[in-house]
């Protein structure tokens, strides 16, 4: 069986649980609390980073690389095209919007969110084993001063994150006005990155009085101001037409 080890409130693992579901495979998730959840991590991959995927003995880290490995081992259903050019062009977007999104995003979204001590629990709770809000309620101050440091969150770089983000909306809504697709005719991994990665922003199937109850008033202000361009329509249109539920068998509670 596979295994998927995540935060559930994290885009990059939705990313990867995505690519599992489009490709029918059945898995568990095993979600993890973070701080704690570099007990586990260690013992498994080199970094600290989630999500990791564990398959017959294979440990794979992070959610590109989850991806390459799922298409080399589970043919069907392919997220990397097999056009050679496609393919290269897949990866690019790929890479692009890890880094221009997915972590600005992230950088951004943090530096509204961790300050609001019960906003924060929430989110970084979500889906999270029974001992994690007691853990939290002790240890929290440190996890968010470590999250700080490590993703080195502070108002220039929350600033030049945000810069870089609304970059990135711009060539996304210049490439969907072009076609349906990032990429080719059909849909791949560009597509499944950049709406995986834009979700906690687009937040497909949650209403606007849940989100304003859940985000900061500067998550809901940019939501807002954004949800008419292109490029959010597209994330709500494709989650609709390529995200099906899939076949997790469990959502495990313990490492």
């Amino acid at each position: 069986m596979i295994t998927l080890y995540q935060f559930q409130c994290s885009h990059y693992c939705e990313k990867a649980r995505w690519a599992l579901d489009y490709k029918g495979l059945r898995y568990v998730c095993k979600n993890l609390v973070p701080g704690p959840h570099l007990k586990v991590t260690k013992k498994l991959a080199p970094g600290s980073s989630l999500p990791i995927l564990v398959d017959d003995g294979a440990v794979v880290q992070d959610s590109t690389s989850i991806i390459a490995f799922l298409d080399e081992k589970y043919r069907d259903r392919p997220l990397t095209p097999r056009d050679p050019v496609e393919a290269q062009a897949a990866s690019d977007w790929e890479e692009y919007l890890d880094e221009e999104i997915g972590v600005t995003l992230r950088l951004w979204f943090y530096y509204y969110t961790l300050p609001d001590r019960d906003r924060a629990l929430r989110f970084l709770l979500e889906g999270a084993p029974w001992y994690g809000r007691p853990i939290m309620a002790f240890a929290f101050p440190r996890i968010r001063a470590a999250m700080l440091e490590y993703m080195n969150i502070h108002a220039e770089s929350a600033s030049q994150s945000e810069q870089r983000m609304l970059a990135a909306f711009d060539r996304l809504d210049g490439a969907v006005k072009e076609g349906r697709f990032l990429v080719g005719n059909s849909f791949s991994k560009a597509d499944l990155t950049a709406c995986a990665l834009l979700s906690p922003l687009c937040a497909p199937g949650r209403s606007d009085q849940e989100l304003s109850t859940a985000h900061p008033e500067e998550v809901c202000r940019l939501r807002e101001k954004h949800r008419s361009r292109p490029f959010f329509e597209w994330v709500l249109e494709t989650y609709r037409t390529h995200r099906q539920p899939g076949l997790m068998v469990d959502s495990a509670a313990r490492p």
